[in-house]
């Protein structure tokens, strides 16, 4: 890590071109930023910025009460992932937006794939409002478990009532994996609910996510896939499908195996 890096160590991290301002993002990177009292990045991923985006980031800046840095950045995906592994990164942030570079989903689901710590994703025609209230979706992959430590910390640090939505499958494994991450919210005293959904694990995230503005929430918890097959790379992978239909934002977990551990 360099010096400069250590200026922005353990910021949440906002992704932007330089010319769209990410209102949404930024809203939403704020209230982590001053939940968990760290401070926000914005990284402009160009060599420079407009002056309307200077002056808008200026302004927004301004009333937050959390530090805040910017600094123009090039290179790949895979920069910005060692970059954040360097720099102890809590979590990164990206608006999708017709006229931003960032305009397609698939590229920062590709690019992020070796990311070892959740990534947000908004629209621009999505309203961050705070997050009161979080959708968990759980499925029988083991990975899922990772979901606990990231939602456990919402619930502490930003008040989050947490929803736990069970796959309906035969089996066992979706219910297990329930418990081990409700087991978590228990030692914490979080405030969550419980509830079986009406699909099975391959449909139930999108299910939540569906659901999610009708019953309230303010964000969803999804896992990305493990694998592209040969359907993913055609007609796009579930989490692609996801992001489309949603209407709140999604935090996105990758599945690794060196992750399935209850901490943070």
């Amino acid at each position: 890590m360099n010096l400069r890096e250590l200026n922005y160590s353990r910021y949440f991290l906002v992704v932007s071109d330089g010319e769209h301002f990410p209102q949404q993002a930024l809203t939403a990177a704020a209230q982590f930023a001053q939940g968990f009292e760290k401070g926000l990045y914005l990284l402009i991923w160009n060599e420079t910025q407009t002056e309307a985006f200077a002056t808008q980031w200026e302004a927004f800046a301004a009333t937050l009460s959390c530090p805040v840095l910017s600094g123009c950045y090039t290179g790949t995906y895979n920069d910005l992932v060692d970059m954040t592994e360097r720099t102890e990164t809590p979590m990164v942030f990206f608006e999708v937006a017709k006229k931003s570079a960032i305009n397609k989903v698939m590229p920062i689901f590709k690019g992020l794939r070796n990311l070892r710590i959740p990534f947000i994703l908004l629209k621009d025609t999505m309203n961050v409002n705070g997050f009161a209230n979080v959708g968990v979706p759980v499925t029988f992959l083991p990975e899922e478990k990772e979901k606990a430590p990231y939602s456990s910390n919402m619930g502490r640090f930003l008040q989050s009532n947490l929803h736990v939505v069970v796959a309906k499958d035969y089996g066992s494994r979706a219910q297990k994996n329930a418990t081990a991450i409700t087991g978590l919210y228990d030692k914490f005293s979080l405030a969550y609910q419980t509830e079986t959904g009406q699909k099975d694990s391959f449909k139930v995230e999108k299910e939540v996510v569906l659901q999610a503005p009708a019953k309230g929430y303010d964000m969803v918890i999804i896992s990305t896939s493990r694998d592209y097959g040969l359907d993913d790379i055609i007609l796009g992978p579930k989490e692609q499908h996801i992001f489309n239909a949603a209407q709140v934002p999604l935090m996105c977990i990758n599945p690794r195996g060196d992750l399935y551990v209850l901490c943070w």
